[in-house]
């Protein structure tokens, strides 16, 4: 009697990449094929899918339903003049043309345009203390030749490296002392006897309190989304937005990817830095524009899948 053929097993590792478009210059009502093809359902539960987690944090703080309705009404409104400047030669939405876009009437629009427009700055003080801290960590000038972070005067002396020195490096729109400031706030520095700016020797984990954990998470979340939607909405891809998934893993072999991906983010964000120090040094002086700003993160996740959970249960 012939046995039953064994179930093929699906590949353990999958990687994708995500990417559609609309060309440039269409009117903001026109959408690329990609998404003209999706139905709107379909666009609903992906986005239903995304928003889960965020609503999860809003409900473990007590944020209603009605508050975070409003919310969303000003955001409907900011998105649509952003998405409505970069698709027409217009500078500015009228109402109309918002309401239009928004589907909120012409007097909701006027009561939420001028708090929905202002921008909220996308780089925070903390994000900037941590661009200081790696720069201290990696740049050869602010190291001894053991590789250890030199101890800074707070300003330069003598042609010596000093803390002033190491912030303008990294930005001028903060003043040094705002951000060794910050820098104590996180106990990531301290000042000694002398005066001087003394590194302490640990990861930059901007996690000291629940606001710097909601602006990290307002920040990479923001940009990850810009990325994933921009690559939706293109007819190429214009960002990277690449990911590994496996499924069949014991909570052993999770621990140990986790690790490993910690080890290869440690060893990639030095990389970047570097570069990233060398590219704003060519920019210099070559006189270029430099009004781009990137943002290049990683991150791991994993979770017990429902039906394992399940069966759990079950037993």
């Amino acid at each position: 009697m012939s046995q039953p053929k064994p179930k093929s097993k699906r590949p353990v590792a999958k990687q994708h990449t995500k990417g559609r478009t609309e060309p440039k210059g269409a009117t903001p009502s026109v959408t690329s094929n990609a998404v003209l093809s999706a139905t709107p359902g379909a666009l609903l539960e992906a986005v239903a899918r995304v928003l889960t987690p965020l609503v999860r944090l809003l409900i473990a703080r007590g944020v209603t339903y009605q508050a975070a309705s409003e919310m969303l009404k000003r955001v409907y409104v900011r998105a649509g003049q952003k998405h409505f400047n970069r698709e027409s030669a217009q500078s500015q939405a009228t109402g109309t043309q918002l309401s239009l876009i928004t589907g909120l009437n012409r007097k909701e629009v006027r009561r939420l345009t001028d708090e929905a427009l202002q921008s909220v700055a996308p780089e925070s003080v903390t994000s900037f203390a941590a661009a200081v801290h790696a720069a201290w960590l990696t740049q050869r000038r602010f190291r001894e030749r053991s590789g250890a972070p030199r101890v800074l005067p707070q300003r330069t002396q003598d042609k010596q490296p000093s803390f002033g020195e190491l912030v303008r490096s990294v930005t001028t729109d903060h003043r040094p002392a705002a951000l060794l400031e910050e820098l104590r706030r996180l106990e990531l520095a301290d000042i000694n006897e002398q005066g001087d700016v003394v590194l302490r020797m640990q990861p930059f984990l901007p996690r000291r309190n629940a606001q710097d954990r909601l602006s990290q998470l307002a920040e990479n979340l923001a940009d990850h989304a810009s990325a994933s939607v921009s690559n939706v909405l293109a007819s190429e891809p214009p960002f990277l937005d690449r990911f590994l998934f496996s499924d069949e893993l014991s909570e052993e072999s999770v621990a140990r990817l986790q690790q490993l991906a910690r080890e290869k983010w440690t060893q990639i964000h030095g990389d970047l830095i570097q570069e990233a120090m060398r590219q704003e040094a060519a920019d210099s002086s070559a006189g270029r524009s430099t009004h781009n700003r990137i943002r290049v993160g990683m991150y791991f996740y994993s979770e017990l899948q429902q039906n394992t959970a399940a069966n759990k249960e079950d037993e």
